[in-house]
């Protein structure tokens, strides 16, 4: 109790046993794996909870980054540095290149441009 640590199986002492063949050693050891198993999943279950905070976290420092990015680029266009909708064209195409680096996939224009180079032409 000292240590906070929840044990699944409980050890009684030997004056309270009962000697009786009801459970035997196989089943003992189905249960401390059963025990050792819940421990396992307890774990894991508090790094998942972990890891989703962290996830969180990350979502909202993203979001206000993506707020002030957004706050620069109103005051670059109000100011007439920047042009917002060339910008944001820009912005689109070069995510659209990282999706596809990304996930492996061309486009299909690079596709049908890579298809056209390896047909042999007529004149040549």
């Amino acid at each position: 109790m000292r240590c906070g640590t929840r044990l699944m199986i409980v050890v009684q002492p030997p004056s309270m046993r009962v000697d009786s063949m009801e459970t035997t050693p196989h089943e003992e050891h189905l249960l401390e794996r059963l025990t050792i198993l819940e421990n396992t999943l307890a774990r894991l279950a508090e790094r998942l909870e972990q890891g989703l905070k962290l996830l969180l976290r990350q979502s909202e420092t993203t979001y206000t980054h993506h707020a002030l990015v957004k706050s620069l680029i109103e005051i670059l266009n109000e100011c007439g540095v920047v042009d917002q909708t060339r910008l944001e064209s820009k912005w689109r195409a070069e995510c659209d290149k990282l999706n596809e680096t990304t996930n492996g996939s061309k486009s299909k224009k690079e596709e049908k441009d890579r298809k056209a180079k390896r047909k042999p032409t007529a004149s040549g």
